[in-house]
């Protein structure tokens, strides 16, 4: 196979017998030249054109594996849009037969109540006249046994309301007298006891109109039913431990031969809870009156001890008891106002229900007189014992 060269006509060669050096266009003829130029040139247009032939070719083939990887590609994805579409099929005919299950279901059902409904009815009516008397003599008796059982479980669970729990009534009596003491004295500062510890639920740090702190008062609220004597020791060891110069047990049980609205034990102050506020008052103006004769006489400490004696006597405690007396005397008014009005209610209530039971006995002359003639009647009997259920 030959193979074309280019060589400059100015090439220098040697002969190879003589060895003399002569260019190349000396020993070649024009014709040889020319002859040599075409052939090259043929040559470098076929190379070119096989070199076209061949990125076309590759053009070709890379613009095929494009096509195909986009053809693969969208057929995945009609496959997956196809077994979607089916899956979604799927699950549309299983509702549908779900639905048309449910539906017959349904038909069959209240097919079934209604047969069972006219067979009940139909034996109704076979048991006429003296079994339907013993039913309906049962059935009255069976509601009169839910009447009572219902008014009973009203009437426990009103006393219930009325009761509350030990533990919310105890944090509402705290609560009613923290607002009490804020509101009668709002230059002291009242402060609940932490949490967590057993006994006292407020201190109260007296001042004075200056601003200057007299002492302190410890408060114990109790709602119970019996009073408990342990109460004390525990309130004036807490008393103790605080640095109070008086505590004070408001309870609403007070003990059995208390006839005071408040009285001193073991030196912690009983009271209930409407002379809480005149005691209060005492005992915070002793603290002041203490305070300020211990700044006006100081080493004086004899005056101050016989005012503690003072208020420890019973000539205190009297006066104490006087002004106190009106607040018992509105508390007994209040209750009294209370009383009447719940003999107003009671004696309406009996009323009314005397009333229902004379119509309701009425009803029951009619309908054995016009026995299923009057059928309105049993719908109202009904309603009356429903609502009598109810109340």
């Amino acid at each position: 196979m030959t193979r074309p060269i280019i060589v400059d006509a100015e090439e220098q060669v040697a002969c190879p017998k003589c060895n003399r050096r002569f260019a190349l266009s000396e020993g070649i003829s024009r014709h040889a030249i020319e002859r040599h130029a075409e052939t090259l040139a043929l040559s470098l247009e076929k190379q070119k054109r096989t070199l076209e032939a061949e990125a076309a070719a590759t053009a070709k083939r890379r613009a095929e594996a494009e096509y195909e990887v986009r053809r693969r590609s969208l057929e995945e994805a009609i496959a997956a849009k196809e077994s979607q579409l089916a899956k979604s099929r799927t699950e549309e005919l299983q509702l549908r037969r779900q639905m048309r299950e449910l539906e017959e279901a349904k038909k069959s059902q209240e097919l079934d109540y209604q047969r069972r409904l006219d067979a009940e009815r139909k034996k109704i009516e076979e048991r006429a006249g003296a079994a339907a008397l013993e039913e309906i003599t049962r059935r009255e008796a069976q509601w009169k046994a839910q009447l009572a059982s219902a008014q009973r479980e009203a009437a426990d669970l009103k006393r219930k309301l009325e009761q509350g729990s030990q533990q919310l009534q105890g944090e509402a009596l705290e609560l009613s007298l923290e607002a009490l003491l804020k509101g009668a004295f709002p230059l002291d500062e009242i402060l609940p006891v932490a949490k967590g510890v057993n006994g006292a639920d407020l201190v109260q740090h007296v001042r004075s109109p200056s601003g200057l702190r007299c002492g302190a008062i410890l408060w114990e609220a109790k709602q119970t039913k019996a009073w408990q004597q342990a109460w004390l020791p525990k309130l004036r060891h807490q008393q103790q431990e605080i640095g109070a110069e008086f505590s004070i047990l408001v309870t609403a049980a007070m003990p059995k031969e208390a006839r005071e609205p408040f009285l001193r034990d073991s030196d912690v102050w009983v009271a209930r809870f409407d002379a809480a506020r005149p005691l209060a008052e005492s005992l915070r103006n002793g603290l002041i009156e203490m305070q300020r004769l211990r700044q006006a006489n100081v080493g004086r400490s004899e005056k101050a001890e016989l005012l503690y004696s003072y208020l420890c006597s019973p000539q205190f405690a009297q006066r104490l008891k006087s002004a106190v007396d009106g607040f018992a005397t509105m508390r007994l008014e209040l209750e009294a106002e209370k009383s009447a009005m719940t003999r107003i209610w009671k004696k309406r209530d009996a009323q009314l229900a005397r009333m229902s039971d004379g119509l309701l006995g009425i009803i029951g002359d009619l309908q054995g007189i016009g026995q299923e003639t009057l059928p309105a009647l049993e719908g109202i009997a009904m309603l009356q014992s429903a609502e009598a259920l109810e109340a």
